[in-house]
């Protein structure tokens, strides 16, 4: 990641630090990237945009990743959700 990337904890909303994998509200979903913002669950890019569509999707367990292009700019934002296996005890 880029020093200057943002990270949120799309639980909370609050910045989180890059290092710390768990927010201190517990949450596991973050959203991250250059140029955004994310206030009351709402993404807006830096153009002022509020459109994205989905450009990468990539699944492993227990982290998956999804990264969105701006319909505006073309800057991308991407997810990171946690999903604990339905397969594992």
């Amino acid at each position: 990641m880029l020093k200057s990337e943002l990270e949120y904890c799309m639980i909370c909303g609050n910045p989180n630090p890059q290092d710390q994998p768990i927010c201190a509200c517990g949450g596991r979903n973050f959203i991250f990237g250059n140029d955004f913002t994310y206030d009351n669950k709402e993404l807006v890019c830096g153009c002022g945009c509020k459109g994205f569509v989905l450009s990468f999707h990539m699944n492993n367990s227990p982290i998956h990743t999804k990264n969105y292009k701006c319909v505006g700019c073309g800057n991308i934002v991407g997810i990171q959700s946690y999903h604990k296996s339905p397969y594992e005890d």
